[in-house]
């Protein structure tokens, strides 16, 4: 090996000077002990050459290793400085959420609400009130929106209690007016309790998957939707009957931007961002998030586990 080549491995193994040198003087003791006193001097001399070398490629390699932690340093310094500006970013974004886009949404609430008490039309009314319910929800969206822009890890999330049934009732209930709108039919095999700790915005992720099997299933299809217990976790199903889902293209359907050549060409449909933000919260869930499809036939089933909540 050369001295170079020495250096450079003892500073990567952290071998210190001292233990260097020290070594060197085992090996001189060893060799001097079987050697005639003429030739002694001779031999010393030979073997200190190689250890003024290695020294010398130590400091070298010292020095650059010095140089590289600098170096990472500022990275990590300018790294530092764009995680900032991105958390500003993001709390602006959320602030803009909160201020540009509730406040005009809550004034259509109130507009609304005057309409309805002075309207005696009844199918007036009838389209006044599903004004009123979308007009609710785009609030409670853009809440909630407001407040996952700001999530970066597990620590924002306050965790309790929820049975995923009843979550997945009250949804469905929530739907059943575009079920009837595309004449499709849902049934849910769901008649258990199905406690699991989670935050208020898993509702999220099941509002997106059963959106989803209504907006690309062909009208009067049909969605089920089930949960089945794999011991220490929830598996949630939403299986639907749209268009089937190419193996390739599956861990593309749950990531935004990886996926928008493949929508461009309309192999994938959608941007993606509703099956983004399922994958981000089941994420900070601790959980997990697929689809399992019959492609080339039609029919795909996305499942969501979730960890159990020990009520005992």
């Amino acid at each position: 090996m050369r001295s170079e080549d020495l250096g450079s491995e003892l500073v990567r193994f952290n071998v210190p000077p001292e233990d260097i040198i020290e070594m060197h003087e085992i090996a001189v003791k060893k060799l001097a002990a079987d050697l005639p006193a003429k030739n002694m001097m001779e031999s010393v001399g030979f073997l200190s050459t190689p250890l003024v070398e290695v020294m010398m490629a130590y400091g070298l390699a010292f020095r650059r290793w010095i140089e590289d932690l600098e170096k990472s340093k500022k990275e990590l310094e300018v790294y530092a400085q764009e995680l900032q500006r991105s958390n500003e970013l993001k709390e602006l974004f959320a602030d803009i959420m909160r201020h540009d886009l509730l406040n005009p949404a809550s004034l259509i609430n109130g507009f609304v609400s005057v309409l309805l008490e002075k309207e005696e039309d009844d199918k007036k009314r009838s389209y006044l009130s599903k004004i009123e319910l979308s007009n609710r929800n785009l609030i409670y969206i853009i809440e909630k929106a407001a407040e996952f822009a700001k999530l970066d890890s597990v620590e924002g999330l306050d965790f309790s209690i929820h049975d995923l049934g009843l979550i997945l009732g009250n949804i469905v209930d929530s739907f059943r007016p575009r079920f009837e709108e595309n004449e499709m039919t849902v049934g849910m095999q769901i008649n258990s309790f199905y406690p699991s700790m989670a935050n208020t915005v898993i509702d999220q992720v099941f509002i997106n998957l059963i959106s989803n099997a209504i907006k690309y299933s062909p009208k009067g299809s049909h969605v089920e939707i089930s949960i089945s217990d794999l011991g220490e976790q929830w598996q949630v199903n939403v299986k639907d009957q749209g268009t089937g889902i190419p193996e390739e293209d599956r861990e593309l359907v749950f990531t935004r931007f990886s996926r928008l050549d493949k929508v461009k060409k309309g192999s994938i449909k959608g941007t993606g961002l509703g099956l983004a933000i399922v994958h981000k919260i089941v994420t900070l869930h601790n959980g997990e998030v697929g689809v399992d499809s019959n492609y080339p036939e039609d029919g795909s089933s996305f499942w969501v586990r979730l960890n159990k909540a020990h009520t005992d």
